[in-house]
């Protein structure tokens, strides 16, 4: 009889750990690479800042070359945040709604101006 408990516990305890294994799955937050676009043929110093609630929530700063494509990094949020985008001491905000995907690009176009998504 005790070994009968002893597997009923057992059993228990794996079918628990198995429920809270995938809990993290569950998460309201994803995943989503920012790649930064420059289509200018000027580099410029761009810092990429995500906004919750006026806590900045990830920073980047990064030189980038002329017509390049630059990584910048990977932001673990969902929902409404703001996405601030400063070149050359130009800052632009956009409000963005983070989700299912998997990379957000943010363009740099000729006359400085900025593209977010």
């Amino acid at each position: 009889m005790v070994d009968t408990r002893r597997a009923a516990l057992v059993a228990a305890a794996v079918v628990a750990l198995a429920a809270l294994a995938g809990c993290g799955a569950f998460t309201s937050e994803s995943q989503t690479n920012l790649l930064l676009v420059n289509n200018d043929n000027t580099g410029h110093d761009v810092t990429v800042e995500v906004v919750d609630d006026g806590d900045v929530v990830f920073e980047e700063q990064q030189s980038v070359g002329p017509e390049t494509d630059n990584e910048f990094g990977t932001v673990e949020v969902s929902g409404e945040h703001t996405v601030r985008v400063t070149v050359d001491g130009e800052t632009t905000e956009r409000t963005h709604e983070f989700g299912d995907e998997r990379t957000l690009s943010i363009g740099v176009q000729n006359d400085g101006s900025v593209i977010v998504g």
